[in-house]
Order: structure tokens, then sequence, then C-alpha cells
């Protein structure tokens, strides 16, 4: 009886292991095939573009002439060699370097003072937070009318003081302030808002001992307050650093690149060599060595941040 039994019990269990099997292989791929449907977007929408641009830039495609010849690496090389390049190369760092660096610093200003408590604070939040919300196109039409020489708001109030206002969007220097400006503005209220958080934070214990130690304000900001705060700085710096690298739009509507070349930032010119000139396979090239900027910049700051980390 009991031989039958385990014979019986066996059998089932050999009639089962299949089915079981099949179960662990379906709960394995099923996550799989679930994320397979975005996995093809992306595919179609990022991985395919860059794959076709990647391999245009080692042509000589042109969208105005017929047929493409392979050459190489020769638009990288014509690229490092091209003077315009390199000029909208040093233009795109001293934009990102200038406005990440003021935005930073105007950014934490507005968050220690939204840390206060005070009369009309909640209002103030919203005029602050404002700007982010607006589109670049809608900024740099903003900023364009602000800048005009003969009805603008800036020129009016320097008028106010006896000051005759520059002709800002048509010389080298005030139209490259003038874009920083506009710029400025617009992402502030990232800084503010992020660092505000990070003011909020900080453990309460901390601040009132150093209080109690008679710390001044200026002290608990320089050996409190910012050290506590290094990594989250960085954080915000990495990416607002690689963001304004990216801008075109305010920069098109308000100069789109003047007066000459003085505005000219990496991405316009690329996208003037690009599509008013359709030579894509150069501007693939140009776009190939942008990125491998960005991402050189990147593994520096990210090594900083894991530096201050550890700290």
């Amino acid at each position: 009886m009991d031989s039958q039994f385990n014979t019986y019990s066996s059998g089932v269990g050999v009639m089962l292991w299949p089915g079981r099997l099949l179960s662990k292989i379906v709960n394995l791929v099923k996550p799989y095939l679930l994320i397979m449907p975005a996995m093809l977007i992306l595919a179609g929408v990022i991985i395919y573009p860059l794959i076709f641009s990647l391999s245009k830039s080692l042509t000589d495609f042109n969208l105005g002439m017929p047929g493409e010849v392979f050459i190489g690496l020769k638009n990288y090389i014509t690229a490092l060699n091209d003077q315009a390049f390199r000029e909208s190369l040093g233009v795109s760092v001293l934009f990102s370097l200038c406005s990440t660096g003021l935005g930073l610093a105007l950014g934490f200003g507005a968050a220690l003072l939204l840390q206060r408590d005070f009369i009309g604070k909640r209002l103030l939040t919203i005029l602050i937070i404002l700007p982010m919300m607006v589109t670049p196109v809608a900024v740099g039409i903003i900023w364009l009318l602000m800048f005009q020489p003969d009805f603008s708001i800036i020129n009016g109030l320097l008028g106010l003081i006896g000051i005759n206002g520059p002709i800002w969007l048509q010389n080298k220097w005030s139209a490259r302030i003038a874009v920083i400006v506009a710029d400025v503005w617009q992402w502030t209220p990232f800084f503010t808002l992020i660092l505000l958080g990070g003011l909020l934070s900080l453990p309460a214990a901390v601040i009132e001992s150093a209080k109690v130690d008679g710390a001044s304000g200026f002290q608990l900001l320089r050996y409190i307050k910012v050290p506590m705060m290094k990594s989250l700085i960085l954080v915000v710096l990495l990416i607002r650093l690689i963001d304004s690298f990216k801008t075109f739009d305010s920069i098109f509507i308000m100069t789109n690149g003047g007066p000459g070349s003085a505005t000219e930032v990496l991405s316009l010119h690329i996208y003037r060599s690009g599509l008013p000139f359709m030579n894509i396979s150069y501007a693939s090239a140009m776009s190939y060595l942008f990125l491998i900027i960005l991402i050189v910049t990147t593994t520096l700051l990210i090594r900083q941040l894991r530096r201050a980390e550890n700290v």
C-alpha cells in the first residue's frame, strides 16, 4: 500500500514539475514583457536617432545634395579646427558659468529669506517661483522688449537716475549681459526651491546648539549650513550647468546669436550649420563633440560630489 502511494506521489510530482518550471519562467519574463512597449518607444525616439546621427557624422551627408560618401573623422577634425566652433564653445562656457553662478547666489539668498517668517511670505514665494513657469520662448520675448532701446523699462529706469541706457542687444558685451540676465531671471527659482528644501531639512538641534554657543548668522551660514548642504549644492549645480549648456530658445529669440556671433552659443551654432545650411553631417559631428564635453564636465562634477560626501 505504501509503495503504491509513493509511486502515485512521485508520478504526481513529475506531472507538476513542468508546470512549476513554466510558472517560474513566466514570472521571470513577465516584468520584461510589461516594459517592452516603453523600451521600444524609447529605442525609436532616442536610441535610433543617436545611431543615425552618429552614422551621418562619419559621412558628407547634406540635405541639399544627393548621395553621401564615408569620410571617417573628417567632420570632427574640421570642427576642432573651426574658429567659429571654438568661439561658440567659449560663449557657451561663459554663459553657463555666469548664469549658473549668479543663479546659485541669488537663489541661495532667496532661500535664506524665505526660510524666515514674515508678512507677505506666501505672496513673495509665488512671485519668486513664477518665472520658472514661463516657457523659454516667452522669456525671450519678455526680455527682448525689456531691453529695447527706445521704450524699454530698463532704459526708462536708468533714465530716472540720469543714465543713458545702451542699445543693449546691439553691443557685444551688453548683449551677453542681457541673455545672461534673462536666463538668471528664469532659473533662479529652481535654485531657490531646492536650496530652501535643504535649509528646512537641516537638523534644528545643531543650529540651536551653535546659537547657544554664540555663533552669529554669518558663522552659522559659513560653518554649519553651507558645509551640511555641500552635496545638495553640487547636485543642483550639476543639473543646472548641464541644462544651461543646452540653452537655445531665449537666445534665439533675443539676439539670434548676434551681434555678429557674440551670443552664439554652441547649440545655436549647431542649429545654424544643420538646418539653414543643411550640413547635417557636420552638425551631427559637432553635436557629438558637444556631448563629449558635457560627459566630461558631468564626470568631473560627480567626482567632486563623491569627495564632498566622503568628507
